[in-house]
């Protein structure tokens, strides 16, 4: 029986055991950074890579993107803790209807992602790497030698091996040193015609206009886990955090810079040696050698003969200027990855916990909208294609969610559901175990009992 993903594409299963995106020792799949261009950035610097990558080139930008996370410690910090936040979330399959074979399905699911070897909360913070980054790749490794198809690793594959079509700007495609598809006509009179070429990607099986350039190849179906976290409606590669993002870490970088130079001029005394008349040559280079161990640099000798007056600064407001600054860059990173502030850093003499409560709700908000776009893309690439392979293609699916019930919300599902019984409708004891995450108890357990019992009808 021939399969077909969710954009119309076949399914190869002799492919699906095989690596497509692994890395190499050599080519353009290595794991390697020769780059480096948070080096010495400027902002020209910064805006060419900006436009490289929206020309469909985006190498320097994604190798930009993960430097900024190493080097910025306020950066890292929130982009974690909004990963963080999605990812220790629990999950739950649910069946697409109560009939027999939809409720197998069910279990299968359930079953395989719970599986220690799958390790999928640990996946999931590798693929909300889109956050920053605008896009992320998690290769789907299938094992079939115990009769079912079962995904036994999900690997984060560094997005610098891949890029984005250049029609659309929206397909992507993993970098090979094999030409898999015919390039797209660049000369002035093809593109006067609007001639293209179609491709095999994700929207291209739909519209057919996809176009595919040398050394690139079609992601294969069921072996991607594909996911867009847009900041902002556009090109998925400007979707990122990182490209706003970016601006701050530059300008603060060149304040840190300044305010370490400040540092070491003014955060320490100055040091004079003076040496008599006599001295010799000697002498002088081991009194400038003892001067110059006190500390570091605005080391001098001179002569007893000679006079240098040093003005001391006195602007006490120098280094609270680069402070402010900092923290002024640092709170807009803040509000673009948090949605606010308070919950991060609380300004001295402002705020109030009502405050930090409601700018707690707002990152609340970003956590569900994170979880859902999560959800629908684990559907997508992950549940569909293991109840495809295993018990062939079906109209509905089981529906992976995400979320954390609080105590409301419990509270609220326990009186509707006493309400129904109450009136006669049945319901599943594992469906409400599930809900509450109650484990079933064991035989020789004991269970609790309802505190009154209620009389026998006459």
């Amino acid at each position: 029986m021939k399969l077909y993903d969710a954009f119309g594409r076949e399914v190869d299963r002799a492919l699906l055991c095989e690596e497509q995106a692994a890395p190499t020792m050599t080519g353009i799949r290595n794991i390697y950074s020769s780059m480096h261009p948070s080096v010495g950035l400027t902002p020209e610097r910064f805006t060419q890579i900006l436009r490289e990558a929206e020309f469909g080139d985006p190498f320097l930008y994604l190798e930009l993107a993960e430097e900024m996370e190493e080097k910025d410690l306020h950066y890292l910090a929130v982009l974690n803790t909004r990963k963080e936040a999605v990812s220790q979330l629990k999950f739950d399959i649910t069946p697409a209807s109560s009939d027999k074979d939809d409720l197998r399905a069910a279990e299968m699911v359930r079953a395989m992602l719970a599986n220690d070897a799958l390790d999928l909360a640990s996946a999931m913070v590798d693929i909300l790497d889109a956050i920053g980054k605008g896009f992320s790749a998690t290769e789907i490794l299938w094992d079939s030698s115990k009769r079912e198809w079962f995904p036994c690793r999900l690997r984060w594959r560094d997005p610098r091996w891949f890029m984005f079509d250049w029609v659309s700007g929206e397909e992507l495609l993993v970098r090979t040193l094999r030409n898999q598809g015919p390039s797209i006509p660049v000369d002035g009179e093809a593109a006067a015609r609007g001639s293209h070429f179609k491709g095999a990607g994700l929207y291209g099986a739909l519209r057919g206009d996809i176009g595919i350039q040398p050394m690139t190849e079609p992601l294969l179906p069921y072996k991607f886990i594909v996911h867009f976290a847009k900041a902002k409606a556009g090109l998925p590669i400007r979707g990122g955090l990182a490209r706003a993002a970016g601006w701050s870490y530059l300008f603060k970088n060149y304040v840190l810079k300044d305010w370490v130079t400040f540092a070491e001029v003014y955060g320490q005394p100055l040091r004079v040696g003076k040496y008599g008349p006599g001295a010799t040559e000697q002498d002088k280079q081991t009194l400038l050698q003892a001067v110059a161990n006190i500390g570091t640099d605005a080391a001098a000798i001179v002569p007893d003969s000679m006079l240098i007056e040093f003005t001391e600064a006195r602007q006490t407001g120098n280094a609270e200027l680069y402070q402010s600054f900092c923290q002024y860059l640092d709170a807009q990173i803040s509000k673009a990855v948090l949605g606010q502030t308070l919950t991060t850093e609380i300004p001295q003499g402002a705020g109030s916990r009502a405050a930090a409560e409601v700018h707690d709700a707002v990152r609340h908000d970003i956590m569900s909208a994170d979880a859902r776009r999560l959800a629908a893309t684990l559907n997508r690439d992950l549940v569909r294609p293991i109840v495809d392979l295993n018990l062939g293609p079906r109209q509905n699916y089981p529906r992976l969610t995400i979320g954390m019930a609080d105590d409301a919300d419990i509270n609220d599902f326990v009186d509707m559901v006493t309400k129904l019984a109450d009136h006669g409708v049945r319901i599943g004891q594992q469906t409400v175990r599930r809900r509450m995450e109650i484990p079933e108890p064991a035989e020789d357990e004991p269970v609790l009992q309802p505190s009154r019992v209620p009389l026998a009808s006459a």
